[in-house]
């Protein structure tokens, strides 16, 4: 390359990083020779009608993916994995309902199988590896479900082993994710597992909750739910036993390649002193480790319950952030379509989730085009609120897709974005196949495939001395990848 070329081009990637407000530091990265060729090398595989996909593939599978940020520990598992422990624990399934059964009872006439004897029994394995997951549900006909509805099923199919080798698990999801090249996870680990069934007068206590009217209100009525918990020994023990577990399993897992946090949600189908029970215990176990990085809201936002409360559960959050200002806050919010719900279920719920609730990052924001004032919305989400994008997800559970996607709203008003699985083991996918539908439906150049994996270590929500640390890792591993597609780029040349 002649040094006028050089010239040229230094100027051109200098202005298109500073036009297009890069999330990091420069990074002498974009000023080298390989970051040219690797950018050159990528352009060409997006290029033209179709996209050369399985070299995307690759290039993808090598580059470095920085973290996977809207990620759930219980869906990332694969059945098959779940099966070996199923085996493991001496459990069998029901040949009818293909559930697990722990205790040998069985309510079908079907009887129950091992588990080597239901792998045996190729029709009735495959079956459960549908009904497990989302394997070959478009690819053959067959009797179906909504996909939604196929998508939340599963977890009531493997729920019931799925925390009994937590740290197993984890070390699995490790290995994955370093032959993927990803090297930070901040996993929706699982609930508190508190219950609010001893409340006293607890019907009258749901009752006040959905009766009030303002933020004030219902300050009155948590504060009044925090004094019993306060003294409820079981409520602290669970809470306690939380942090102990996340430290337990933790483990083994931080070492130089690789670091993983936990987040801990509450669920938002149950009643609200539940659901509040639930979300107070996170925030109490947030604050008390430094593992357990923040609190979330999950399952089905067009559920009718979360539907009725969700500016309800929104109040809480806003309550529990100035209780606890130090716990951070991801909200699955906006995951609706027109369609899927009433039209004026399509209008608040990512504005309340940032401006009522305060949330940091928004995971799906799926519903923004359709949100009462979105146009205002997307000029704060700049500031205040990073968006998680989960393209497969959002195209199984919503059939939101290509330009229906807004990935293409968030680009257009420079919404910071991260690439994220959501349920991978459901959906049999992985980080890089995110990144390759990313860049074979909307073309964004290497520069902003490079923004979006710096993202996943700046809006993660790490201490600033360990995304200094990440960042740098990351610097570094690119420029490993660089020289590498630029050796690549030259023989091919």
């Amino acid at each position: 390359m002649n040094r006028m070329k050089r010239i040229i081009i230094f100027l051109l990637v200098f202005s298109a990083i500073i036009n297009q407000n890069i999330a990091q530091p420069v990074s002498s990265n974009y000023l080298t020779e390989e970051y040219q060729l690797t950018s050159e090398f990528y352009n060409k595989l997006i290029s033209g009608d179709h996209p050369k996909t399985s070299l995307l593939t690759l290039f993808l599978t090598e580059m470095p993916k920085g973290g996977d940020l809207h990620h759930h520990y219980t869906g990332t598992i694969y059945a098959e994995t779940y099966l070996d422990w199923v085996k493991e624990k001496g459990w069998k399934i029901d040949a009818c309902s293909l559930r697990i059964v722990t205790d040998g009872s069985s309510n079908g006439s079907c009887g129950l199988l091992t588990v080597d004897e239901l792998i045996k029994n190729d029709i009735l394995y495959r079956k459960l590896l549908t009904l497990w997951s989302d394997k070959d549900y478009k690819n053959h006909f067959h009797n179906q479900p909504p996909p939604d509805q196929n998508f939340f099923n599963t977890f009531g199919y493997f729920g019931t082993v799925s925390n009994e080798y937590m740290d197993t698990g984890l070390q699995i999801l490790k290995s994955r994710a370093i032959n993927e090249n990803v090297q930070y996870i901040e996993t929706m680990l699982s609930s508190v597992a508190v219950s609010s069934k001893n409340y006293p007068d607890r019907d009258r206590m749901i009752e006040s909750l959905r009766s009030i009217k303002t933020q004030q209100e219902l300050d009155g009525l948590l504060e009044e739910i925090d004094l019993y918990y306060s003294s409820d020994v079981q409520f602290k023990k669970n809470v306690d036993d939380f942090v102990a577990n996340a430290e337990t399993v933790h483990k083994g897992l931080d070492d130089d390649d690789f670091t993983m946090r936990f987040q801990t949600y509450c669920v938002r189908v149950f009643d609200p002193l539940e659901v509040y029970t639930d979300l107070l215990a996170g925030f109490i176990a947030s604050d008390a480790s430094e593992l357990i990085v923040g609190v979330n809201i999950v399952a089905p936002e067009n559920n009718t319950v979360a539907l009725q409360d969700y500016t309800l559960h929104m109040r809480m959050f806003n309550y529990l952030s100035r209780r606890y200002p130090k716990v951070n806050r991801a909200l699955h919010a906006g995951e609706l379509t027109l369609g899927m719900v009433r039209p004026k279920d399509l209008i608040f719920h990512i504005d309340e989730a940032i401006n009522i609730a305060y949330a940091q990052r928004i995971g799906h924001g799926i519903d923004i085009a359709y949100e009462g004032n979105s146009i205002q919305l997307l000029q704060q989400m700049k500031d205040k609120a990073a968006v998680e994008i989960n393209l497969t997800s959002n195209e199984f559970i919503l059939g939101v897709e290509y330009n229906e996607h807004p990935y293409l709203i968030y680009s257009r008003y420079k919404v910071p974005m991260v690439i994220s699985t959501d349920d991978s083991g459901v959906s049999r996918n992985n980080l890089t196949n995110e990144y390759l539908l990313l860049a074979t439906r909307y073309r964004p150049g290497y520069i902003q495939i490079k923004e979006y994996v710096y993202n996943s270590i700046k809006y993660s929500f790490l201490p600033s001395n360990l995304k200094r640390r990440l960042t740098t890792r990351l610097d570094n591993r690119f420029s490993e990848f660089e020289k590498k597609i630029s050796m690549l780029s030259k023989k091919m040349n």
